[in-house]
């Protein structure tokens, strides 16, 4: 069996989950649910950075201990996972003893090869980001992302030979054995890593406390930045041997956003090959949410809330308008009337009202409906060529071009219903009216298993309907994806698929 490892970034606690960060993780949800339909073995990663300095000074103003701080939120971020159906595999938190062993595991080992050493850090420091910025990298003299003044700042702290691997990380982007996508983001780290000289990576603070302690020095603790990159080797139990690594490793696809570009593009493959560990298959850099043009984030007070959404759209509905608004690697404006449009055209009008349709049409008839001895070549072909388009769309994580290929089978099904007239076969020819109504029956079916990844509910509803949910269930998707054979018994539903709003 095929294995797939997918994360997320996990999401810092200094906040509550918002629709920006629910958006990467909705998106690796689709693709975890995608690879299990295909019957591969999916591990699937995300979880929460609980230490460093906001951390600690968020706790204080609070008046609280940052333990409890971190425990709230993250009860938080998993009850907002909770209802926005993400079936992850395991949820870390940077807090747990297990990934405090790898992180002190990981640093020794560096200390051991020569690539650690102590020296004197004097910078530009942001708070929000909780890393050093250099004059050419802010914006009017701000975070290009907090859209404040770094602060100047100096500490002594332990630094890892960052320089040493310019070389090797070059060559690697160059010849495609780092993949990053999509091709803008890599052209950039190419752009900057051929203008720029890497320098050395501060890996520890020393006026942190609340962070995991060097394994030699206790005065010091790992860098935030370093400590969270690290979760993607003890989500998997890594205990710190480079050749006994899980069978999942190393990620099929890493998920993040362009403001941690250069931490996952830069520093977390430069550690892996400072330990001679297997880099990712794949880093793919996705686009933000944005409100009239500027980055969604509750620091900037322009967020808005999944769960509300949620009660507003319902999950199903949130998760599909939330992936088809605009390609995914790049960035898009949203709203809520923005959704509230694409649900009534895409959702209300379109898919749910086929189902109804199609479910009142077969209603009229008492009997089961079986394959026909005529096929609907054209329909046939159609749907062929869409699951060739969605299957790649999806493996290209061109989510919008997959729901693209749905909804064009939506407006094929209605187009028949409308060149057929099944109201009138019913009248004056029955057995027309019969093969009509399998043929719509077995689109509903293939749209099903279409919208699965994307809307997990809707799908089991469309089965429901169909009277097949136990079935289709237990199917495999090479025998989902073929036409015909079923026999259908549909039944009437009260539930509608997609409420006007």
């Amino acid at each position: 069996m095929n294995k797939f490892y997918i994360t997320t970034p996990i999401y810092y606690v200094n906040s509550y989950p918002h629709l920006g960060s629910a958006y990467t993780t909705v998106a690796a949800d689709v693709l975890a649910r995608f690879h299990r339909m295909r019957g591969e073995e999916v591990f699937f990663l995300t979880g929460t950075d609980e230490h460093g300095s906001k951390v600690a000074e968020a706790a204080a103003q609070k008046k609280t201990e940052p333990q409890k701080l971190c425990d709230q939120v993250t009860a938080k971020y998993e009850e907002v996972w909770d209802t926005l159906k993400i079936s992850y595999n395991y949820f870390i938190r940077t807090t747990d003893s297990q990934h405090a062993q790898t992180v002190r595991y990981f640093l020794n080992s560096l200390k051991e090869k020569g690539l650690i050493y102590k020296g004197q850090y004097q910078g530009l420091y942001c708070l929000g980001c909780e890393r050093y910025y250099t004059e050419k990298e802010l914006v009017d003299g701000q975070c290009p992302f907090h859209k404040k003044k770094p602060i100047s700042f100096s500490e002594e702290c332990y630094f890892f030979k960052l320089s040493a691997f310019q070389e090797k990380l070059l060559k690697l982007i160059r010849s495609q054995k780092l993949i990053i996508e999509p091709q803008e983001r890599r052209n950039e780290l190419l752009s900057f890593l051929e203008r720029n000289q890497l320098e050395d990576l501060a890996v520890s603070r020393a006026n942190v406390k609340w962070g995991i302690p060097l394994p030699w020095d206790s005065q010091q603790t790992a860098y935030v930045w370093i400590d969270a990159l690290l979760n993607y080797l003890s989500g998997l139990g890594w205990q710190g041997d480079s050749q006994k690594i899980s069978d999942f490793w190393p990620p099929d696809v890493q998920l993040l956003g362009k403001d941690i570009l250069r931490f996952h593009l830069v520093i977390w493959p430069a550690l892996l090959l400072a330990l001679d560990i297997p880099l990712p298959r794949r880093l793919y850099v996705h686009g933000f949410f944005t409100i009239n043009g500027q980055k969604m984030g509750k620091s900037l007070g322009n967020a808005l809330d999944p769960e509300k959404m949620a009660e507003v759209f319902g999950v199903d509905a949130l998760r599909w308008l939330m992936l088809s608004s605009f390609p995914f690697g790049q960035d898009g404006d949203i709203s809520q009337s923005k959704f509230y449009d694409q649900y009534q055209a895409q959702l209300a009008n379109g898919l749910g009202n086929l189902f109804r349709r199609v479910l009142t049409l077969a209603a009229k008839s008492d009997q089961d409906f079986t394959p026909p001895q005529k096929e609907e070549k054209k329909i046939i072909k159609i749907l062929q060529q869409t699951w060739k388009i969605y299957e790649k769309s999806l493996d290209d994580l061109k989510f919008e071009a997959a729901i693209e290929s749905v909804r064009k089978v939506i407006a094929e099904a209605d187009r028949y219903v409308d060149q057929n007239k099944p109201w009138e076969l019913l009248k004056k020819d029955f057995s027309r009216y019969q093969e009509v109504i399998y043929h719509l029956l077995e689109i509903l079916r293939h749209l099903g298993w279409l919208i699965r990844p994307f809307m997990p509910d809707k799908s089991d509803l469309i089965f429901k309907g169909l009277n097949l949910e136990l079935a289709e269930k237990k199917k495999s998707l090479i025998q989902g994806k073929k036409w015909g054979g079923t026999i259908f018994s549909p039944t009437p539903l009260e539930e509608i698929l997609f409420p006007r709003l």
